[in-house]
């Protein structure tokens, strides 16, 4: 028994103490207790507290817990580990790193300790170190794809690019990790200025997977930097026209920068950047791939070396939400400028969190104050159109000058921080910490945030030579440098306002929102079917048939394969006892779109009821539950249809399980009325099909947005 796991003899198995059973937890998972059981103030209690507050993503109190736990066992590594990664997750890196070091006391091999040692080394300059704490975090597939391309960028920062490129030679590693090395081939060399090895890498890795924004920025801006804008454009025009919309706000910003003709960087310019690419690239694989605990931590090491990575940003609260931490989503989309051409997609992302959290007045003034800001005067060097913008004083809007930076961008801020009389020795496009500190006098003399780091407003305002015309105001302003709402920016906002509404069952509310998108779209396109779907729905849920027979007609005449109209329609139609052949056929088309959806095969199954096909309905019906069993309304449909089969006890069955699963008021009332008398010959539904009186979970709305 080692005694870095613990000072006494007894063991105390997790899952045998009975207080914590998620999937998450393994049955090798044990602490050895010191102490009786004490509540979370004993080291057991703290640590079994610890483990259900991370299962409920409830971060803050799993890391007390764990502090706690650490104080009566500062050696345990099972501790240790949970306590390092918790912080790690956090963003906490001063805690984070101390406690790495004390876990690689207990287990030289932690990859993680390693992977967060490194970092803190490579940003502190201290190369020798950092690439041995890689070197010693290369264990298993994706540990020692890390490890390789992470150690490429610490060569790099060495100034050693053959080095580099060394590390990137992998022919053992399959297909998908060769997709990475390739990417990495071609970000360093455009550092190192092989244009033609990185032009042949990009087409490699473009021609591999052509789908993922990230790969498509990053080609279009090599070309565009090279000189090559007709392949630039050529590439955004493809990512736009694949949107059927007006494209990524990031694809349109760079396309204005590409056809202004003024300078357009690289996506990374700079080893940190390089290096933060690696944690940001393999992150997001990771939470694609269901891996989010560890998807998030290597996130956190990418802000960690560049804080203001937007898509890293981006990544995280996506990932937060999905875990459904709003609060922490909403505190890192704050974290993404508001000069960013992200910047109104993350409000409309913030909106949806504030509702999530029931702030629903709060939600929907975010979203109103887009449209607000947007009928506002705009000042005329954010008027001016991309072609008359002065690019000697102009940076890309979604670009942050800061300390590692390098490039013609950088040497003007030197030049003009050097008018200005800050004490710069060299103007050599090196962004160092003689600029920064020379960016912090600018910032603490114009009373800014002083931080050391430029973004749009300040670069204007330093090269331009006119800081007065910069306030903090102006500097935090979402308008300023924002790009100016298109028709799909708009229509996107009014859907969230609308569909925020619809969720809320407030759909009186929710039609003028659809009605004043809808007065957007001169000529309707297949892309428009949501907003007379969502429209339709609403006027259907408030019993306007007429008009809610219009739009749905109208949307399914847009899209005649869209699973959700034909099923919302079909059903209408059948419970109103009208086109009962054709509503029958709408809704089999929807099924064998989406044979899966446990709210369309419900729909199928409940039609059948409807029209007293019982032993069709129970077939559908008990596939619905199947797919969907924590739904009432599906539950209770199979109920009523094995009743009407006989199969009178299984029926009590399904609706004793409605019941638990929290039905609506009324539908409670009725469920518990079968339970006691069953269903009558009167409760038959006539051959024609009246209508029940009871709404089928047929949109599964819940899950559209």
């Amino acid at each position: 028994m080692s005694a870095r796991r613990g000072r006494l003899a007894v063991l105390v198995p997790l899952l045998a103490v009975g207080l914590l059973a998620t999937p998450t937890t393994s049955r090798s998972e044990t602490i050895e207790a010191s102490e009786p059981f004490d509540g979370t103030h004993s080291l057991v209690g703290s640590y079994l507290a610890g483990r259900v507050a991370k299962a409920q993503n409830d971060a803050a109190e799993a890391s007390e817990f764990y502090r706690n736990a650490l104080i009566h066992d500062p050696q345990n590594e099972l501790l240790l580990e949970q306590a390092f990664q918790i912080e790690a997750m956090r963003g906490e890196w001063s805690r984070a790193f101390k406690l790495a070091e004390d876990l690689l006391g207990v287990s030289k091999q932690h990859r993680m300790a390693q992977l967060a040692l490194a970092l803190r080394d490579f940003k502190a300059g201290s190369w020798k170190q950092a690439e041995s704490h890689f070197k010693s975090a290369g264990a298993g597939p994706i540990g020692e794809l890390t490890s390789a391309m992470a150690a490429a960028w610490v060569e790099l920062a060495q100034n050693n690019t053959s080095d580099a490129f060394a590390r990137l030679e992998m022919p053992k590693q399959a297909e998908w990790a060769q997709f990475f090395l390739r990417y990495h081939k071609a970000l360093i060399s455009d550092i190192a200025g092989k244009r033609n090895d990185a032009r042949t890498a990009f087409e490699r890795v473009y021609a591999q997977d052509a789908r993922t924004l990230r790969t498509a920025l990053a080609y279009s801006r090599h070309a565009a930097h090279n000189g090559d804008r007709k392949r630039a454009l050529s590439i955004i025009d493809e990512q736009i026209e694949k949107s059927q919309g007006d494209g990524h706000p990031l694809l349109r910003s760079l396309k204005a920068a590409v056809q202004s003709g003024k300078p357009v960087n690289l996506i990374v310019t700079t080893p940190s950047e390089g290096l933060a690419e690696v944690f940001y690239g393999l992150g997001e694989a990771l939470i694609s791939e269901g891996a989010t605990g560890v998807g998030v931590l290597y996130l956190q090491m990418a802000l960690f070396i560049e804080p203001e990575h937007q898509f890293a940003l981006a990544a995280l609260a996506s990932a937060y939400e999905g875990n459904k931490q709003f609060s922490d989503a909403i505190t890192i989309y704050d974290r993404i400028r508001g000069t960013s051409p992200l910047a109104t997609a993350v409000e409309i992302r913030k909106a949806f969190n504030l509702n999530s959290l029931d702030k629903i007045d709060e939600a929907r003034a975010t979203l109103a104050k887009l449209l607000e800001d947007e009928t506002k005067p705009q000042s005329d060097s954010n008027a001016a159109p991309a072609a008359a913008v002065d690019t000697a004083t102009s940076i890309d809007d979604d670009e942050v000058l800061r300390r590692g930076k390098r490039g013609d961008a950088v040497r003007k801020l030197q030049e003009a921080l050097k008018g200005l009389g800050y004490d710069i020795d060299q103007a050599d496009g090196r962004f160092g910490d003689d600029t920064r500190r020379a960016v912090i006098a600018f910032q603490n003399k114009n009373k800014l945030k002083a931080d050391g780091v430029v973004g749009p407003a300040t670069f204007r305002a330093i090269v331009g030579g006119n800081p007065a015309q910069l306030d903090s105001a102006s500097l935090d302003a979402a308008s300023d440098g924002r790009m100016p709402l298109t028709t799909s920016d708009k229509l996107e906002i009014l859907d969230a306002l609308g569909n925020i509404m619809r969720a809320r069952k407030l759909y009186a509310e929710a039609i003028p929102y659809y009605d004043q998108a809808l007065a957007l779209i001169s000529k309707p396109e297949r892309r428009h079917w949501v907003y007379y779907y969502a429209r339709g729905t609403s006027y259907e849920r408030l019993k306007n048939w007429d008009a809610a027979e219009v739009d749905l007609q109208k949307a399914l005449s847009l899209y005649p394969d869209q699973p959700l109209i034909l099923n919302y329609l079909g059903y209408s139609w059948i419970d109103q006892g009208r086109n009962l052949k054709e509503g029958m056929a709408h809704i089999e088309k929807a099924v064998a779109l989406k044979p899966d959806d446990g709210y369309i095969v419900d729909s199928l199954g409940w039609a059948h009821y409807m029209q007293g096909n019982f032993n069709d309905a129970v077939r559908y019906l008990e596939r619905a539950v199947e797919l969907k069993p924590d739904d009432p309304v599906l539950n209770d449909h199979l109920g009523d249809a094995l009743w009407r089969v006989g199969r009178e006890r299984e029926a009590r069955y399904q609706w004793d399980q409605a019941l638990s699963l929290k039905p609506e008021p009324e539908d409670e009332v009725k469920i518990r009325k079968k339970l006691e008398t069953g269903l009558t010959g009167a409760d038959l539904p006539a051959q024609a099909v009246h209508g029940t009186g009871k709404q089928a979970a047929k949109t599964g709305e819940s899950e559209e947005k």
